[in-house]
């Protein structure tokens, strides 16, 4: 037998047509990965570049309403100051102390307004950027992760992780493209603005005030490398929980059996309990900023009024001038504190992008993802040659050969770990780590796209998978059916009667991984699932383990009436099941 070659794109004994799809497919994969390389940093970059006029009139409406804020502290002191016989500008000064006092009121009322519309405008640009983000990064992470090889997804991307990046992730990823950016423009153009104001007023008594908030960052700086580490401690441990939860539902039924259910409840609450000791730290690592940056604020507030009453009592500024001071400090200290949200927003965001871009840097599976051909049926469906596959020293599949024409049916038994499974993946174009040839419509298999054959061939695992969801779209998927194709599609699985049963009928609800259900009807479930697609070449392995012989024989004889112009290959432990097939190959014999 010959040796296993491991290559995405052997393409058997045609050396020309290996060629040519070799060099499309590492053209095409080289251009693939080198543009998609991500960081933390790119991915921001890339959203904001295609949002960038958003982004600059909600950085505008932001520094008006900066603008208008530092101004209504310097109006009102002004107008005190109109009463008290303080200077004010010339700008105000009308014919009377009231037509000068109504000229402030006015001026003050249009700044009021302006404020309220520059508002409006950063939270209906701005804010709603954090929604577009996330909306954004979910379907990314779809798009990425339907081409991801099988190993990734048991390995490095299980349910849990990705409902963890889908939620907690993105969660925290979205803040960065809207709230924190509003947060951070508030910082700069607030902050920035009182100070002006500040040393416009009173230069001294400015520097008196400011005198603690040098020391800041420092503290800022310890506090902010806390609370990264334990938000990525919190993090890791979500996923690790989402496996625990996901474990737990799916053998929820095996736990019954066994009466393991108390074992499984008191190890959920244990992580429970862990997480939130997790995640209440890092919240109130958090909250550590607001009574540092408190305490500058204290302080000004303390210096404010020591030198400032000073000030007013000795003339060197005015009862109006000291008012407006307390506006500005009062102001800062919104900035202040926001200075310790954006840090620790940012922090956390980080992290959540770098785990996103990680994600979006893994290599897709290049079966999956290939540019190829569409299939054209022909009158020879499948013709395998020497066909071999190991895993490392484990030979699964040993010079297996075979033809298979339109409208045949094909029977593959064998003891367990002979390969049958393995053969039906290779048939159905989901493993090419094989050698020797196999022949699709008179075509190497490798040479269609993952999408045409998932088209054409429909394959029916032993393990049932369902969503949570009703009868109706746990069948339909993605196609729009009606009720009568719905129920003749039940009849001949034989799960009509059973779904009429249930009170709500196709509209019932389904637990988590069809929970509600017995083996034998999630089986017949997903084989309806199969049958909606009127599937022209059909897979089905060992799907019918879990139904009794009476039921499993009714169904076999509609599949074999119903899909008389399919092509069928049957896998079954059982001999009995494959009655109905032309030609019977069986594994696991030298």
């Amino acid at each position: 037998m010959a040796s296993i070659v491991y290559s995405e794109f052997h393409i058997g004994k045609n050396t020309a047509l290996s060629s040519q799809i070799n060099h499309r497919q590492k053209l095409f994969f080289s251009v693939m990965i080198a543009g998609m390389k991500s960081t933390a940093r790119s991915l921001w970059t890339d959203f904001v570049k295609q949002h960038w006029i958003i982004y600059v009139l909600g950085m505008l409406s932001v520094a008006i309403t900066a603008i208008t804020q530092v101004l209504l502290p310097m109006l009102i002191g002004w107008g005190i100051d109109l009463f008290k016989g303080g200077p004010i500008p010339e700008f105000f000064l009308q014919k009377s102390q009231k037509a000068s006092f109504e000229w402030i009121f006015f001026i003050i009322f249009i700044n009021v307004i302006i404020m309220m519309l520059a508002r409006s405008g950063w939270r209906i640009t701005l804010g709603r950027t954090t929604h577009k983000s996330s909306a954004h990064y979910k379907a990314k992470i779809w798009q990425h992760a339907r081409y991801l090889s099988r190993s990734d997804l048991n390995t490095k991307f299980t349910i849990g992780n990705l409902m963890n990046l889908s939620t907690s992730d993105v969660g925290a990823a979205r803040f960065l493209h809207g709230f924190t950016l509003i947060g951070l423009f508030d910082v700069i153009f607030l902050g920035l603005f009182s100070l002006i104001a500040m040393f416009y007023v009173n230069w001294q008594m400015a520097i008196f005030v400011l005198i603690i908030v040098p020391i800041l960052p420092y503290f800022i700086y310890k506090l902010t490398k806390l609370e990264m580490h334990r938000w990525e401690k919190t993090q890791e441990f979500l996923t690790k929980f989402n496996e625990q939860v996901s474990r737990a539902i799916e053998t929820v039924r095996l736990q019954r059996l066994t009466q393991t259910g108390e074992f499984w409840k008191k190890r959920l609450e244990a992580s429970a309990n862990d997480y939130r000791r997790k995640r209440l730290l890092s919240i109130f690592t958090s909250f550590r900023y607001y009574p540092l940056i408190g305490l500058g604020t204290l302080f000004s507030y303390l210096v404010l009024f020591g030198v400032g009453i000073y000030q007013v009592f000795n003339n060197v500024i005015s009862v109006g001038e000291f008012v407006a001071f307390q506006g500005f400090v009062f102001l800062l200290q919104e900035p202040l504190m926001e200075a310790g949200y954006i840090v620790s927003e940012v922090q956390k965001g980080r992290t959540s992008m770098r785990r996103l871009a990680d994600m979006f840097n893994t290599g897709s599976d290049p079966a999956i993802k290939q540019i190829g051909e569409d299939v054209i049926a022909q009158q020879k469906v499948f013709s395998v040659q020497g066909l071999n596959l190991s895993y490392e020293d484990n030979h699964v599949l040993k010079n297996i050969s075979f033809d298979l024409y339109e409208s045949e049916r094909l029977g593959i038994l064998g003891p367990i770990g002979s390969g049958k499974s393995t053969l039906l993946e290779v048939l159905a174009g989901l493993n090419q780590n094989y050698t020797g040839d196999v022949y699709f419509n008179d075509k190497d298999i490798r040479v269609y796209s993952h999408e045409a054959l998932r088209k054409e061939i429909v394959l029916v695992q032993q393990k049932s998978f369902l969503f949570a969801d009703t009868v109706r779209n746990n069948i339909c998927l993605d196609l729009e059916v009606s009720d009568s194709q719905i129920w003749e599609v039940l009849e001949l699985a034989c799960l009509a009667e059973d779904i009429r049963s249930f009170e709500l009928g196709l509209d019932t609800s389904l637990g988590e991984w069809g929970i509600n259900l017995s083996g034998g009807q999630k089986q017949r479930l997903t084989l309806a699932r199969a049958l909606i697609r009127s599937p022209r070449y059909l897979l089905l392995d060992d799907c019918l383990s879990a139904v009794d012989t009476v039921t499993e024989d009714r169904i076999l004889k509609n599949l074999n009436n119903y899909l008389k112009n399919s092509t069928l290959i049957w896998v079954a432990h059982r001999r009995s099941t494959l009655k109905y097939c032309d030609q019977i190959l069986e594994l696991g014999h030298e």
